[in-house]
C-alpha cells in the first residue's frame, strides 16, 4: 500500500460525516469510525448486512425507490433523508448523498457519504414555526405593517391593508408611500422619516391621513423603525393603525367643549346683568323699608303685607349677594395666597359673630400647634371659618349647648383642618353625593339656603384643596380639610 493510499484511508476514517461502501444488493461492506460516533456501531458489524434493515419502516419504500433509480445511474445521486435506526433501537433522521461507482474496478460500490441532521430538523422545524407564527401574526394583526425604501417606495404591506385600506395584500408595492399620504400631512410626515433615516432606531408617533382605495382619507396613528441596516429588511418598517374613530370623537369632543364654553359664558354674562340689574332697585327696596314707620299703620293686614315685603326683600338681597359670592369665585382666575395664620383668621370671624357665639354659649376648643399658618386666600379662610360656625350654631342641638373643635395637622405636602362639632349632624348615606351641591338642604331650617357648604367647596378646590365630611344624626359632623401646601 503506498503512502497516498495510507493518507486517504487516514482521512477517511477520521472525517465527520460516515463514509459507506455498499454493494449493489444494498448490503455494507465498508463503515468509517464516524459510524460509531453517531449510531453506536462499530465499523465492521455492519458487514454483510442490508442497509434497509435498518431504515425506518415509514421510509423504506422512498430507500428502495431511491436505491434502485441509483442502479442504473454512474456518479453523484441527490440527498436523500429518512430516519436510520441506531444500535440504542431509537431513530435518529439522517441524510445520504450517494456516488454510484458500481462500474469501477476500484470500488465496485455505492459511496454514502451520510450525517445526522437530527438536531438540525428540529432547529429548522423550530425556525420555521417561529416564521410560521410571526408571518401568521403579521398577517392577522389589524395594524397594517409597511417596510418602505429609503426612496419612499413601499416594499411589502400587510394583509390588513385590505381590510382597513381597500387593497389586497402587496397590491401597493413599487407605489411610492408619499401618493398615498394627504398633501396637508406630507411635509411634517417626510421631516420625521428623514430625521429617522439619520438618527435611526424608532420614530415618535406621528397622525397623519392615509389615501383609502375608495378614494377617500382616512386617519392612522404610525410608528417607524429604521431597519436600513438589516439585510433582511433593508427599509422602514411602518406600523400603523386605523385612528379615524378616535380622531372623529376627539372633533365631537372639542365642538363639545366649544359649545359649552360659550354657553358657560353666556350664562357668565346672563349672571353679571342679573346680578348688577337687580342691586340698584334692590337698593332703593332696602332704602325704602329703613324709612317705612310702622307707627303710621292703622290695620294688622297692612303690617302683615309690610312684614312679608320686608323679610322677602331681606332674603332676596341674600341670595343675590350669593350669588355675586359665587360668581366671585368660580370666576377668579388670580386667587392671591398669603401666609395666613388659623388662629388669627378664626378670631377675626368669631369677634364679627360674637354676639351670636355667646347668645348661644357656643364653645370653641382649637389646637394650632401642629400647624398654625396656610398658604392661603384670607378672604377665603376667613368665609370658611364664618360658614363653618354659623351652620354648627344654625343646626345645634336642643340637648346641649353647641361645641366646636377645631384642630390642624401635617401630612406630606399638606396642611388638614379638622373641624368637629356636636350639632344635630345628618344620615350620610342618604345625603354624600350631595352635600356640597348647590341649594342642597338637609334640614328643614328656616334661614337654611344651601350655599354655605358650597361656596366653601368652591373655594378650597379653587385653590387644589380637598374636603371631605363624616357625619352621624344627633352626634354632630366632622369636616376635614386638606390644604395643598
Amino acid at each position: 500500500m503506498t503512502n497516498s493510499d495510507e493518507s486517504f484511508k487516514l482521512i477517511i476514517q477520521n472525517i465527520s460525516d460516515i463514509v459507506t461502501l455498499i454493494d449493489r444488493h444494498g448490503k455494507f461492506i465498508y463503515n468509517n469510525k464516524a459510524l460509531t460516533r453517531i449510531l453506536g456501531y462499530e465499523p465492521e458489524e455492519l458487514n454483510g448486512r442490508s442497509i434497509f434493515e435498518l431504515v425506518h419502516p415509514d421510509d423504506l419504500e422512498k430507500m428502495l425507490h431511491r436505491f434502485n433509480e441509483l442502479l442504473g445511474k454512474d456518479g453523484i445521486g441527490t440527498p436523500i433523508e429518512y430516519h436510520f435506526r441506531n444500535k440504542s433501537g431509537g431513530y435518529l433522521l439522517m441524510e445520504s448523498i450517494g456516488n454510484i461507482q458500481l462500474n469501477n474496478p476500484g470500488f465496485l460500490a455505492i459511496i454514502l457519504i451520510s450525517r445526522d441532521i437530527t438536531e438540525k430538523r428540529k432547529v429548522d422545524d423550530a425556525i420555521k414555526a417561529s416564521e410560521e407564527k410571526l408571518r401568521s401574526l403579521v398577517q392577522n394583526i389589524s395594524d397594517i405593517i409597511t417596510i418602505v425604501s429609503i426612496d419612499g417606495d413601499i416594499i411589502y404591506q400587510s394583509a390588513s391593508a385590505r381590510q382597513l385600506m381597500g387593497y389586497e395584500e402587496n397590491e401597493l408595492k413599487k407605489r411610492n408611500f408619499s401618493d398615498l399620504v394627504h398633501p396637508e400631512d406630507l411635509p411634517h410626515l417626510m421631516q420625521s422619516f428623514q430625521k429617522l433615516i439619520v438618527t435611526g432606531g424608532v420614530s415618535e408617533l406621528i397622525e397623519f391621513r392615509l389615501l383609502n382605495n375608495d378614494g377617500n382619507y382616512f386617519y392612522i396613528e404610525a410608528q417607524a423603525t429604521n431597519q436600513l441596516d438589516n439585510p433582511n429588511i433593508k427599509g422602514l418598517v411602518v406600523n400603523s393603525r386605523d385612528i379615524s374613530i378616535r380622531k372623529k370623537a376627539e372633533e365631537e369632543r372639542q365642538l363639545l367643549i366649544k359649545e359649552l364654553t360659550k354657553n358657560n359664558a353666556d350664562l357668565r354674562q346672563f349672571s353679571y346683568i342679573v346680578s348688577h340689574n337687580l342691586r340698584a332697585p334692590l337698593t332703593n327696596l332696602l332704602s325704602t323699608l329703613n324709612l317705612l314707620d310702622y307707627n303710621t299703620v292703622s290695620t294688622e293686614r297692612s303690617l302683615k303685607l309690610m312684614e312679608g315685603f320686608k323679610s322677602t326683600t331681606f332674603r332676596l338681597n341674600d341670595t343675590l349677594n350669593d350669588l355675586i359670592n359665587i360668581l366671585l369665585v368660580k370666576n377668579n382666575t388670580n386667587i392671591q395666597k398669603h401666609n395666613l395664620s388659623f388662629e388669627a383668621s378664626l378670631s377675626k370671624v368669631s369677634k364679627s359673630v360674637n354676639s351670636l357665639i355667646a347668645e348661644t354659649q357656643t364653645q370653641i376648643i382649637t389646637d394650632f400647634t401642629a400647624a398654625n399658618y396656610v398658604q392661603f386666600n384670607e378672604p377665603y379662610l376667613e368665609s370658611i371659618f364664618l360658614n363653618l360656625i354659623t351652620n354648627s350654631i344654625r343646626y345645634k342641638s336642643n340637648e346641649r349647648a353647641p361645641k366646636i373643635s377645631i384642630t390642624t395637622e401635617r401630612q406630606n405636602d399638606e396642611t388638614i383642618l379638622i373641624y368637629r362639632d356636636n350639632g344635630i349632624g345628618f344620615n350620610m348615606e342618604l345625603v354624600k353625593d350631595k352635600i356640597f351641591g348647590l341649594h342642597q338642604k338637609f334640614h328643614h331650617h328656616p334661614e337654611s339656603r344651601g350655599i354655605g357648604l358650597y361656596l366653601i367647596h368652591a373655594q378650597i378646590t379653587s385653590l387644589e384643596g380637598r374636603i371631605s365630611v363624616d357625619s352621624q344624626i344627633n352626634k354632630g359632623t366632622i369636616f376635614t380639610i386638606a390644604f395643598k401646601n
